[in-house]
């Protein structure tokens, strides 16, 4: 099992990249997705590509880590 903690501070550093849009909600969505593309092509590989990867991860998010992802490895 691996832990990602913090995968709001990646949305936050994609919103900052979207200077370009003013509209918060639409700026937001946009840094969430942009955030799971991210996660999904660089962090998740550089994990899941080793001698011994984990079978599960945890993504933590929000505020207190009240938020989670489950994802078990066979299920991706």
């Amino acid at each position: 099992m691996v832990i990602f903690t913090k995968f709001d501070g990646q949305v936050i550093q994609e919103s900052g990249k979207l200077n370009d849009i003013e509209d918060d909600a639409v700026k937001w969505d946009m840094a969430m997705e942009n955030a799971e593309i991210t996660f999904q092509t660089v962090y998740l590989p550089k994990v899941f590509n080793t001698t011994y990867p984990p079978k599960a991860h945890v993504r933590l998010e929000g505020k207190d880590s009240k938020h989670f992802l489950l994802q078990n490895r066979d299920n991706m």
